[in-house]
């Protein structure tokens, strides 16, 4: 398997396309530096530039049930934004509106069931006094093994 090519990864892609494709943020896969006006869309990472940020992590829940491919994880939607704690706040609003409660999704190539905003919290300020925001969404998704098939 070629990197990028987990379920993971396409998932994570894939909501970062989702996102691009919305207009919230500007997404590069080939990690390429962003501008400095951009709303950059990562992995994991938190570059110091560009001020807006949003970036994508996955972790397990457990509450998959045995034999099934249906898969629930929790994914975290760290965000930055400038100066003005409303432009966070801003941004996060975006994002629920177009993630709490959308179903019939695919994300790079993955059936997406449903989602919905499961917490969020002010994170205050970061060292340049950039306001950062954590969300926290529920993404039921098939995942189909070998020993998860229906």
């Amino acid at each position: 398997m070629a990197i990028g090519d987990g379920f993971t990864s396409r998932l994570l892609g894939g909501l970062a396309e989702h996102l691009q494709d919305a207009g919230i943020g500007t997404w590069d896969p080939t990690g390429a530096a962003y501008s400095s006006n951009a709303t950059a869309i990562v992995i994991r990472d938190i570059p110091a530039q560009p001020d807006r940020l949003i970036t994508l992590a996955a972790y397990p829940l457990g509450t998959n049930l045995p034999g099934m491919a249906d898969h629930r994880l929790g994914v975290q939607i760290r965000l930055r934004a400038g100066q003005d704690p409303r432009d966070c706040d801003d941004l996060a609003d975006q994002i629920f509106d177009l993630l709490d409660g959308a179903s019939g999704l695919t994300w790079g190539g993955i059936p997406v069931k449903d989602i919905v905003r499961s917490s969020y919290t002010s994170m205050g300020r970061d060292g340049s006094r950039r306001w950062e925001r954590s969300e926290n969404y529920h993404v039921d998704a098939m995942r189909p093994t070998s020993n998860n098939t229906d």
